[in-house]
């Protein structure tokens, strides 16, 4: 195996329950501490259950600490927290069999498990369950798969920027939808080789280039594109929107997600004083996706 935890090697276990708002931060503050993570919704009340496997036994005050911060950032109480230490097993494997093909609009996103055949006229995505984030089920995700099937019914682009790449989902898509260049970009290394391994799964390999990334400023000078999609948090989007938007075309499109309901006010306000307007939303679980578009005027540093 190339990711995750490898066959016969003991495990521990980390389990805790979350809600819609809080899921993906806790599930992101157990990445350095487990080395397989899934998160699924349990209920249609918005309740999920997240569990981490890692070899190494956890440090159960580090692991209180991570997931107090993470759960504070989003403002939830710290969430409890069960760690068990379980027989010798392939436990991704597991988790890959509990990953249900998915669909949003056009895409079936399908794990390595799946026999059956995609439907017809569906874009057929082959992705497993891994430590890097990006499957498909969680709505920021969704949102971004939507906003881009959208857009490749009313325009062409030329070149475009998965910024915070994941498990490489958005960047397969795009490159599928338009059959054009991608670059698929992230700060984590593991993020940037699971990103090329479902790039070549996937067959879009040649146009699919997987690059590590802190942001747009690391990426090559002078490059433009005509999208970006940058699927993170509402605080490191603020950040990134000078960079963003001086690395966006006259014209172009930029989709960002990873935001809530609340924290919209705030991101938009960093984008639109990058004369980057507002074109459309997209609200899912209390999600929002925005698709927005530069000025065909020069952007101010």
């Amino acid at each position: 195996m190339t990711d995750g935890v490898r066959r016969s090697a003991p495990v521990w276990r980390v389990t805790l329950a979350a809600d819609a708002l809080s899921h993906v931060a806790l599930a992101q503050a157990l990445e350095d501490i487990c080395e397989a993570i899934s998160s699924f919704e349990v209920a249609p009340d918005g309740s999920w259950r997240i569990d981490g496997v890692t070899t190494t036994e956890p440090d159960r005050g580090e692991l209180a600490t991570r997931l107090a911060l993470a759960a504070a950032s989003v403002g939830r109480p710290p969430p409890a927290v069960h760690v068990e230490k379980l027989p010798a097993t392939d436990w991704l494997a597991e988790n890959r069999r509990a990953f249900p093909p998915l669909r949003v609009g056009r895409c079936f996103i399908f794990g390595s498990h799946f026999t059956g055949r995609p439907p017809a006229g569906m874009i057929a995505i082959a992705l497993d369950a891994s430590i890097a984030f990006g499957t498909g089920e969680h709505a920021t995700t969704r949102g971004c798969l939507l906003a881009l099937e959208a857009m490749a019914r009313r325009r062409r682009i030329g070149r475009a920027l998965d910024l915070g790449c994941g498990s490489g989902i958005l960047a397969i898509v795009a490159a599928r939808l338009w059959a054009r260049p991608v670059i698929a970009a992230d700060i984590d290394a593991d993020a940037v080789r699971i990103a090329r391994e479902n790039a070549r799964r996937n067959r879009v390999g040649r146009l699919v280039r997987a690059l590590a990334s802190n942001g747009v400023g690391h990426l090559r000078a002078r490059c433009r594109y005509d999208l970006i999609v940058a699927n993170i948090l509402a605080r490191p989007l603020c950040r990134l929107a000078r960079g963003i938007a001086r690395a966006t075309r006259p014209g172009g499109t930029v989709i960002l997600s990873g935001l809530l309901a609340a924290q919209e006010p705030e991101v938009l306000a960093a984008y639109r004083q990058r004369r980057l307007r507002l074109r459309r939303r997209i609200a899912l679980s209390g999600w929002h996706t925005l698709v927005l578009q530069r000025g065909r005027s020069a952007t101010r540093g």
